[in-house]
């Protein structure tokens, strides 16, 4: 709100010289400055002005009495300048004409004549504060709207990106600063009160030639920003970056930049939940390695923090927070006041983007985690490769699918050879490294994303080999029975001295509404056979289509 006695700067557009005179004398009478009053002639050169100065309030004057033009006159200034309050001058003394003019944006509508100077004093004054009251519902309004859309964006979408991204571009157009970015940073591994320069910018919306900047030569800028806030634990609002207390560096690396004001507002998280992410991935690697079974409680541990904010009263471990990032506005094109109220909008919004990131966060770890339950539901845990029940899954699939398109499907079952004897002479433990070797060798064999290696159960095992015929398979046999010969595992109580694999095949085109039993069983026979006749070989089903 003005002051009552502050100087307030009017912009007069009348052409008609008698009336300009009578509003400088009116406004001008006054023993202190009360009013800087300019006068400009038509709509256009009062758009130049308002264009090129600040002013308090118009005074615009009209003739015709009912004329769309007249009316326009008002529409294009507020257009212009939707912040400055417009008085009518007119000499029609009409209602209908006073209505058209507030309804086009004016604040008031006064017949010239029938007004004194307390009259104008008080209508300008009210003009103002209307207008400014106005303003601050209109901004109010327009903060609730960006918000509830934050909120909504939250709600609708799990794609953090796409939230990041929208938020920047509303910021951006309601702040209307020059840029908006959001900028994710984390702590360096070796000096806690440092900033990683690897992070990387997680939303943008402006022009980045209008800074004079390209993306990678801000980051040292953003980094040095994402410092200042850990320690202040406030927003940040330079409002000259050539005036401003800053680190020498800091205000030299800015202005280098072309970055004329800058407004940075932290974004906390309790807890670093994408390092946790990573941490998690490397526990299931060594977790999977090792062969060891996996809970889903592991796949909610410990987290990795980022920069710290601790409460000096209470510096409990659940007391922590972690600053993610920040939300900056850039202003390139000239120097900005930040607002108090700006301000204030940004450190909710980033409360509402902080929930977006938590919740985007758990949501991607419950994925991992479900994704990683998955494999250990269709991975047979001895040998790393696809199960049983993860076996009559595909198979049944790829038969499905194969029945409708009328192309093969070959089974390739393997029985390893005198395993039994294998196990009683050197060991269960060596046993389950012999059945691994094994699975390996089956699994290199299989090269196409669509071919299915298994362990079928005990020392058997299976490859499904989608859209192959028999000939196919019967190299793809071969290829695995070769590989293991190669390997030459020892093995003293089999005729060869090395582990070899009993082989049967078959194939067939799948028929609708049947199952891949039939198949199962000719394959079956066919390793029967193969082991009948002295093992170490490869049988194949004479195919029945």
């Amino acid at each position: 709100m003005f002051k009552p006695n502050q100087s307030l700067k009017i912009l007069l557009v009348e052409d008609n010289l008698a009336d300009v005179a009578l509003m400088e004398d009116l406004l001008g009478s006054f023993s202190h400055s009360l009013f800087c009053l300019k006068s400009v002639e038509s709509v256009g050169a009062g758009i130049k002005c308002l264009e090129a100065e600040s002013f308090d309030a118009v005074l615009l004057g009209l003739w015709t009495p009912n004329s769309l033009g007249e009316m326009n006159a008002i529409a294009t200034l507020k257009a212009g300048a939707p912040a400055i309050p417009v008085i009518v001058l007119t000499d029609i003394d009409d209602e209908n004409t006073a209505l058209s003019a507030l309804r086009e944006g004016a604040q008031d509508c006064l017949i010239k004549g029938r007004f004194q100077r307390t009259l104008l004093v008080r209508a300008i004054h009210y003009a103002i504060e209307r207008q400014q009251i106005e303003e601050k519902l209109r901004q109010q309004a327009e903060r609730e709207r960006l918000l509830s859309q934050t909120i909504e964006n939250i709600r609708s979408s799990l794609d953090l990106a796409s939230i990041l991204q929208k938020t920047v571009a509303g910021v951006r157009q309601f702040l209307k600063a020059d840029r908006v970015l959001i900028y994710r940073c984390r702590n360096s591994p070796a000096k806690s009160d440092s900033i990683d320069l690897k992070s990387a910018l997680a939303a943008d919306d402006g022009d980045p030639d209008l800074c004079k900047e390209k993306t990678q030569n801000i980051t040292a800028a953003l980094a040095l920003s994402c410092l200042l806030l850990a320690k202040s634990d406030s927003p940040e609002a330079v409002a000259n970056v050539r005036e401003a207390e800053l680190d020498t560096s800091f205000k030299q690396l800015l202005a280098e930049l072309g970055i004329a004001a800058v407004l940075s507002v932290p974004i906390w998280q309790s807890k670093d939940r994408f390092a946790a992410s990573e941490e998690l991935s490397a526990v299931w690697e060594t977790e999977k390695n090792a062969g060891a079974a996996l809970d889903a409680n592991s796949l909610l541990d410990a987290e990795k923090p980022q920069v710290e904010q601790i409460n000096a009263a209470n510096c409990q471990p659940e007391n922590r927070n972690y600053l993610w990032g920040m939300l900056t506005a850039y202003n390139c094109s000239g120097t900005r006041q930040w607002q108090e109220w700006e301000i204030d909008f940004l450190k909710h919004l980033t409360l509402q983007v902080a929930i977006a990131i938590e919740q985007s966060q758990l949501y991607r770890q419950l994925a991992a985690a479900n994704e990683r339950l998955q494999q250990l539901a269709t991975t047979d845990g001895l040998t790393g490769i696809a199960n049983r029940r993860q076996f009559d899954r595909i198979l049944m699939l790829e038969w499905r699918r194969l029945a409708r398109e009328k192309l093969p499907l070959s089974l390739i079952v393997f029985d390893i050879d005198f395993f039994k004897l294998y196990n009683d002479f050197y060991g269960h433990l060596a046993g389950d490294d012999c059945l691994r070797q094994v699975a390996r060798a089956i699994a290199s064999g299989v090269r196409r994303p669509a071919d299915l290696a298994a362990r079928y159960g005990g020392e058997e095992f299976a490859v499904v080999l989608p859209n192959t015929a028999a000939e196919g398979a019967l190299a793809v046999a071969r290829t695995i029975r070769d590989r293991l010969w190669k390997l030459q595992l020892p093995h003293e109580r089999s005729p060869e001295s090395c582990v070899t694999l009993s082989v049967g095949i078959a194939t067939a085109i799948p028929v609708p509404h049947d199952s891949p039993t039939s198949l199962i069983c000719r394959a079956d026979s066919a390793l029967f056979q193969a082991k009948a006749e002295g093992k170490n070989r490869i049988f194949q089903a004479i195919d029945n289509f």
